[in-house]
């Protein structure tokens, strides 16, 4: 697929810096991974930082937090779109050991079959299951497979996208959040449900197994263009409370997602897959909303975001008019790094914590590095800077696979 689309021609200097700034991040991600040596072993090996203050006093006062499901399974594809971009070993390593905490997730007690191949969300010994997280997890996986090869993540990924397929049933998903040991499950409709279907796009492309394509990624990309998009051409949701303001935000084009959670992306996958124009058609609006109306996103991580998909859309349709967005949004991306070496534990991460005030009332988003950003602003640098089909990753992309 992807030697039909030449790589963009973003401009030398930005590329530059794209691959500059991908690299410092790549290396706060390896220096602050948690390893083991003997004989101090340590389960949390393979794990990253979540968050952590930037205000030193504030830092010491708490524990640090570490990478959850998703957060580690992000941080794996931003690693492999370093590793894709540089062939440096460190960063496949990195995020091979990423990957095998993520392998510690997956869910197989006795007893409860009917939830095997799904990710306990919070750590080995968590009470809850989650399904977009889980997603997630088959997305680093696929990553992995693609990058080394190996057949472990592969089988992996193929256990928790089967579960899937069997039990996604008339547009709907089972649940949001399921406890298997309480008996319980939560269940809602979150439009990032739908971005599901770049995982069956990218599986289809490995496997040929058309009920990959037939049973779910169409009907999920399909889902989106009768449910998401508003007239403006934006992603969007009606229901405020299914989306969180660290993805979306009410203004005078309707309620519209900032950060689509790789929605857009796979609704290229659907076209790349199916040659269907009509998945295209809502790709370029969606594309062309940002491009028109100038909109300033509001999460911090939704710059990166958006970037990376205008930049797949880009590549796919020539169309120059999305350059400046994409470059305006990857600059200002860039300006969020941390780059004051003196603090080794924040170097190279990138600032915004969009979830700041469910963890501290009186904090901002500015208060702290993230590994939600850091991980998206990877997967856009590795597009920005890639110079070949090769170095363009699969992470979040219809290219790459």
């Amino acid at each position: 697929m992807a030697s039909l689309h030449k790589i963009p021609k973003f401009d030398p200097r930005l590329k530059s810096s794209a691959r500059s700034s991908l690299e410092l991040a790549a290396g706060w991600l390896a220096r602050t991974q948690v390893r083991d040596a003997w004989p101090c072993w340590n389960a949390n090996k393979g794990r990253f930082i979540y968050h952590v203050r930037i205000d030193p006093k504030k830092r010491a006062a708490e524990p640090l937090t570490l990478s959850t499901c998703w957060k580690t399974s992000r941080a794996c594809q931003g690693l492999y779109s370093a590793y894709a971009v540089t062939e440096k070993k460190s960063y496949l390593e990195t995020a091979q050991l990423g990957c095998d905490y993520v392998c510690s997730l997956q869910f197989f007690e006795p007893g409860y079959e009917q939830f095997h191949g799904m990710f306990r969300e919070d750590s080995p010994q968590g009470p809850h299951l989650t399904l977009r997280d889980s997603m997630e997890a088959c997305q680093a996986f696929i990553n992995g497979y693609l990058a080394c090869g190996s057949q472990r993540y592969l089988r992996r990924a193929i256990l928790c996208a089967d579960w899937i397929l069997k039990h996604y049933r008339h547009d709907s998903f089972p649940w949001n959040v399921a406890f298997p040991l309480a008996d319980t499950d939560r269940k809602a409709r979150y439009f990032f449900f739908y971005a599901g279907a770049l995982v069956f796009a990218q599986l289809w492309a490995i496997t040929r197994n058309q009920a990959y394509v037939a049973k779910g990624l169409a009907p999920m990309a399909n889902y989106v263009l009768n449910n998401y998009l508003l007239d403006s051409g934006a992603l969007g949701i009606k229901d405020a409370a299914a989306s969180g303001a660290h993805h979306g935000a009410a203004t005078k084009y309707g309620h519209i997602v900032y950060n689509d959670d790789g929605v857009g992306a796979a609704i290229l996958a659907a076209y790349m897959v199916t040659g269907e124009g009509k998945y295209l058609d809502a790709a370029t609006g969606m594309g062309d909303f940002w491009v028109n109306t100038r909109l300033e996103p509001q999460p911090l991580a939704a710059y990166p975001s958006i970037a990376l998909f205008l930049a797949d859309l880009y590549r796919l349709t020539g169309q120059k008019r999305y350059l400046p967005v994409i470059e305006q949004f990857a600059r200002k991306t860039m300006q969020l790094q941390y780059l004051n070496k003196k603090d080794q534990l924040l170097y190279g991460g990138f600032i915004g914590e969009d979830m700041a005030e469910i963890y501290d009332k009186k904090s901002k988003p500015t208060d702290w590095v993230d590994l939600r950003i850091t991980s998206y602003a990877m997967i856009l640098l590795g597009k920005l800077a890639a110079r070949s089909d090769k170095q363009w990753n699969c992470a979040y992309s219809c290219f790459g696979w």
